[in-house]
């Protein structure tokens, strides 16, 4: 196979994980789940990266929406119930960074 075609192939392959991720963050999972999904079905870390960068998902917005449906809008305000809403938003496989932009943005 000649390294051009090689190009093509990973690129194909880029584009359809990129529309697989967009799917199964519509589920409501964040990328740290996705990208460990990925890696234990044996995908290539560089592969998932740049599908993962292909996507261009808003992680934050996706964790927030999330939490919303699960504990209700508007939010708990209360720590222990922002303790319970960043535990399931990292089991769900959200990034810190994004829990974290929930809370910065809380008037929104």
């Amino acid at each position: 196979m000649s390294p051009g075609a090689l190009r093509t192939v990973t690129w194909t392959t880029v584009a359809l994980f990129a529309s697989l991720l967009a799917a199964v963050a519509a589920k409501g999972y964040g990328p740290a789940r996705i990208r460990q999904e990925l890696n234990q079905k044996g995908i290539p870390r560089d592969v998932s990266e740049s599908a993962m960068r292909e996507c261009d998902i808003d992680w934050a917005a996706l964790a927030k929406e999330q939490a919303q449906r699960k504990y209700g809008e508007p939010l708990p305000t209360a720590f222990a119930d922002k303790v319970k809403i960043q535990r399931f938003l990292l089991y769900r496989g959200y990034l810190m960074e994004d829990i974290q932009e929930i809370w910065r943005n809380f008037a929104d």
